[in-house]
C-alpha cells in the first residue's frame, strides 16, 4: 500500500547497540556506538558547563526568592531589570502568591526550619503589599 512508492534498496537501518554478544562476551563498540557515546559525553559536557556557568544555584529558597521577586514586580513594589518590562497587574501577583501558598501546603512538614520561616515571612509581605494595593 504504502510501498509503491519506496525504491528498491531504502528502508530503514538496524544498528544492535548491545554490549555483549549472544555468548555474553563484551564486543568491540561499533563507530556508530563510538560516535553515539561521543555525542553523549559532549551533552553531558555542555550540561556541566550550563550548571557551573554564572547561573546560581537553584534550590528551594531561591525558587520561592524568584516567585516573590515576580510577584513584588507585579504589585509596582519592586522595579523591573532594565530593558524587562513587567506591567503593574495585582492579579496576576495575587495568583503569584497564590502559587507560593500552595507550595507552602504541599511542603508542610518536608522543609527544614529556615525555609519554612522563609516561605512565611514571604507571603506575610506580600499578602500585605496585595492588600495596600487593593485599598489605594
Amino acid at each position: 500500500m504504502g510501498d509503491e512508492n519506496k525504491e528498491e534498496g531504502q528502508g530503514f537501518k538496524v544498528v544492535d547497540k548491545r554490549r555483549f554478544d549472544s555468548s555474553g562476551q563484551s564486543k568491540a563498540p561499533s563507530s556508530e556506538a563510538q560516535h553515539d557515546h561521543t555525542d553523549n559525553h559532549k551533552a553531558q559536557a555542555g550540561a556541566e558547563n550550563l550548571k557551573n556557568s554564572h547561573f546560581p544555584q537553584v534550590n528551594f529558597a531561591s525558587f520561592v526568592m524568584s516567585l516573590a521577586t515576580q510577584a513584588l514586580m507585579q504589585l509596582g513594589e519592586m522595579t523591573p531589570p532594565e530593558g524587562l518590562q513587567v506591567d503593574v497587574d495585582p492579579e496576576a501577583a495575587k495568583q503569584t502568591i497564590d502559587i507560593l501558598a500552595m507550595l507552602e501546603e504541599k511542603t508542610k512538614g518536608n522543609l527544614d526550619n529556615n525555609e519554612a520561616q522563609l516561605l512565611e515571612e514571604i507571603l506575610h509581605n506580600l499578602r500585605m503589599g496585595y492588600v495596600r494595593k487593593k485599598q489605594s
